[in-house]
């Protein structure tokens, strides 16, 4: 398993937790805070997930910000990320999956913050949208990985709103 498997995983089990949320709480003024911390968390994943190969003194980076900056609960993984492989193998059609991921978070992001009509439901869109794109990056050995080209053709089924 590499790093990139391992903060693949973090970026999915996160990814599935938002979609299964409330929106209509999720993202009420008192929740919104805590939400577009959750959706910056994620795009810190993203940008390490594009590195392809993590150092162990980079894993050590990445475990100490996702913790100090984003108080996001490290103890379930930092071990698996530490003994993970450095090293990656993905090819160049990846490139395609990591932009997608970008730019849905920065969307939804941006959704939520300006909270136009309709906001709620492009929001739980955009989520939804993302979430199976991880999975590309799954280890070869895990039965949830998809292909890149399957993971982007689910996400931009749920992009009808652009």
């Amino acid at each position: 398993m590499t790093r990139i498997n391992v903060l693949a995983s973090v970026l999915y089990r996160k990814s599935v937790s938002l979609k299964n949320k409330n929106f209509n709480k999720l993202i009420w003024n008192n929740n919104r805070n805590e939400f577009v911390s959750s959706l910056s968390a994620m795009q810190f994943l993203v940008a390490c997930i594009g590195l392809k190969n993590i150092s162990h003194s980079q894993a050590e980076e990445i475990i100490s910000v996702l913790h100090v900056a984003y108080d996001y609960k490290t103890e379930e993984f930092s071990d698996l990320l530490r003994e993970a492989s450095d090293e990656s193998d993905y090819s160049d059609e990846y490139e395609d999956v990591i932009f997608q991921m970008h730019l849905i978070l920065s969307k939804c992001i941006n959704s939520a913050m300006k909270k136009e009509k309709g906001y709620i439901l492009t929001v739980s869109s955009y989520i939804k949208a993302f979430h199976n794109l991880p999975r590309a990056f799954l280890s070869i050995t895990d039965k949830s990985r998809i292909s890149p080209s399957d993971a982007i053709e689910y996400s931009k089924s749920y992009l009808k709103l652009d």
